[in-house]
């Protein structure tokens, strides 16, 4: 076979390219999915978020105040009943943006060095490279976008986007009610002597009993603030030590927590819900690792995901595609579940040509469950 009809050289082809690098993606032996924390949190919006004439893609995100029933009235017999105070509808509104992963150039030299290594070594060979050199590494820095954006979603409100080399600055702003931002209650949580359990379920039941409902909530906070608040609080230890003698399990007297020993525990404190440890880190080129929550804050939030990641489609496909230079061909792809466009073409520079591969995206995290979104900060007492 020669090189020109290998399956790697026709991953540039407008007519065949996608179908290829569409396998390339769902083969989880070559592509692995990494830095996935947002897909944990926030579901993928079914629904495509059309632009408008200015090329923006607004979203908005709807929620409608639960309520609880009530007791009913009593009535003279035929009497009629009372219309209910029907709760608001709250919304905001936001734009998509578009993200763009660094590209990868093959010169006409490394071209021909491909065309070799395939005489020797076939197809599979140079596929694994593209998959492992190219590829993974754009599917990586999506990833880790998203999951940026949704730690500092859930644990803000906002998203800020200070990352990259690009455009940077304000996102959006979930419309959380001011009243759901809360302090820690009686003490800081890195007292450790702070009732911290106690603090917690006071948050929670104050909640409760001013909304009149009872939704299933959890609690979301850092591996650190784990490590650091909960397995040396001492009420937490004192907690941990009177469980096990109920089960006839006697601790020493100095007692060093893990997980293992603090789940079970937490689990039967009355009041409580559960805990769940958010661990989440991104490499920037500008700052190095970075993390996207905000240090000391907590979240009580609805069980279960937190929203969808609202998408568009880029503008690339359809105008490459239409208008593109002749001399040059282009080839696109999607990812992540249609919320990025691998872009392959090959473009003519001056004498010679180039074969170019970048991942663009236009998603981002929305919150909608904010009217029942509680953001603790934890280093600030009552």
């Amino acid at each position: 076979m020669k090189f020109a009809n290998s399956t790697y050289n026709k991953i540039w082809s407008s007519t065949e390219g996608r179908q290829i690098v569409t396998q390339i993606l769902q083969n989880p032996d070559l592509i692995r999915a990494n830095h996935t924390f947002w897909a944990t949190k926030f579901k993928v919006d079914p629904q495509i978020t059309p632009t408008n004439q200015e090329g923006e893609a607004i979203f908005i995100s709807r929620m409608r105040e639960l309520q609880s029933g009530v007791m009913m009235d009593m009535r003279a017999p035929l009497g009629d009943s009372i219309p209910e105070d029907k709760k608001g509808l709250a919304y905001y509104s936001g734009a998509i943006p578009e993200f763009i992963s660094k590209g990868t150039v093959e010169k006409a030299t490394e071209r021909d060095y491909k065309e070799k290594l395939f005489e020797q070594f076939g197809d599979a060979a140079l596929i694994a490279a593209y998959a492992t050199d190219v590829l993974q590494s754009k599917i990586d820095s999506a990833n880790q976008t998203l999951s940026h954006m949704s730690a500092q979603l859930l644990s803000t409100g906002k998203i800020i986007y200070n990352q990259g080399v690009g455009i940077q600055g304000n996102v959006l702003k979930a419309d959380i009610p001011a009243e759901n931002f809360l302090k820690a209650g009686a003490a800081v949580w890195s007292d450790t002597s702070a009732r911290l359990l106690d603090q917690m379920v006071k948050i929670e039941t104050d909640i409760k009993e001013k909304k009149g409902l009872e939704l299933s909530f959890q609690w979301e906070v850092t591996r650190q603030m784990f490590n650091e608040y909960f397995l040396k609080n001492e009420q937490v230890i004192e907690w941990v030590r009177y469980t096990n003698l109920v089960n006839n399990v006697p601790l020493p007297e100095r007692l060093q927590l893990t997980e293992d020993m603090v789940r079970p525990a937490l689990a039967k404190f009355e009041g409580l819900s559960p805990i769940v440890i958010v661990e989440e880190k991104q490499n920037d080129t500008e700052n190095g690792v970075v993390h996207g929550w905000k240090d000391g804050v907590a979240v009580l939030r609805p069980v279960g995901y937190a929203g969808l990641v609202r998408r568009t489609t880029v503008k690339d496909v359809e105008l490459f595609t239409k208008y593109g230079n002749s001399v040059n061909s282009y080839s696109f792809a999607s990812a992540l579940s249609g919320l990025a466009t691998v872009a392959n073409s090959v473009i003519v520079n001056g004498n010679f040509k180039e074969w170019h591969t970048h991942l663009i995206m236009a998603a981002v995290p929305s919150l909608d469950e904010f009217l029942y979104h509680y953001i603790v900060d934890t280093t600030t007492a009552e």
